[in-house]
């Protein structure tokens, strides 16, 4: 039986009945993503501006010039994007490694604030008698409402990326969805009869008919 023009095709499906289209070595294979940039494609920037303003000072020119009036805000922000996935790697090793772990008590200020509260004033207490000082009343209220700045901020923080989190799960389904129903759909339009002969029977074999009288 001949099937139609559009013919969709079903994914075979797992036992939680979710489409599957087959192994994936990775989530960006997962999403259609070609090819990834590597790690070290973020120190490209920084390392070449440094070595630039290293081979003009063994010269002797100078840098300061009109021509290079681009040169300090690219050292710092490539250095500072550089610093910041440092970081990102750094704290997602930690997480991966069981050091840090995400809570309840983040995503609560009223929890929150009195733990970052008593941990800020044990370690300003300690600062302040390293230094040989005492602690006074306005730097203990100082220290309470930077907790409740920061308790805050940290829970809007942790609320933001735990819905990120749902989020891109549920986005990630979806475009593996959205991308397996695409490449099921397999359009083949039907060949006309006369090519359908030719191809069964050949050149050698196709003649044609005689004319009418």
């Amino acid at each position: 039986m001949r099937s139609p023009p559009c013919a969709f095709t079903p994914s075979p499906t797992n036992r939680e009945g979710v489409a599957v289209a087959g192994d994936r070595g990775s989530p960006s294979e997962g999403l259609g993503v070609r090819k990834s940039l590597p790690l070290w494609f973020g120190a490209v920037i920084p390392s070449m501006l440094v070595g630039h303003a290293a081979g003009y000072a063994l010269s002797g020119r100078p840098l300061i010039d009109a021509r290079h009036g681009w040169f300090a805000s690219a050292l710092e922000n490539s250095s500072v994007a550089l610093i910041a996935l440092c970081a990102i790697l750094v704290a997602c090793a930690l997480l991966y490694a069981g050091f840090f772990k995400h809570s309840s008590i983040e995503r609560s200020l009223v929890e929150l604030w009195p733990r970052l509260a008593l941990a800020q004033l044990a370690l300003f207490a300690t600062a302040e008698s390293a230094e040989g000082l005492h602690l006074t009343l306005a730097g203990i209220l100082t220290q309470i409402a930077t907790a409740l700045c920061a308790a805050y901020l940290l829970s809007l923080f942790s609320r933001l990326l735990a819905r990120c989190i749902a989020g891109t799960d549920e986005a990630q389904r979806y475009l593996q969805r959205l991308l397996e129903e695409v490449a099921a759909f397999v359009c083949r339009e039907p060949a006309p009869r006369s090519v359908t002969l030719f191809a069964s029977a050949g050149h050698s074999r196709f003649q044609r008919p005689p004319p009418f009288a």
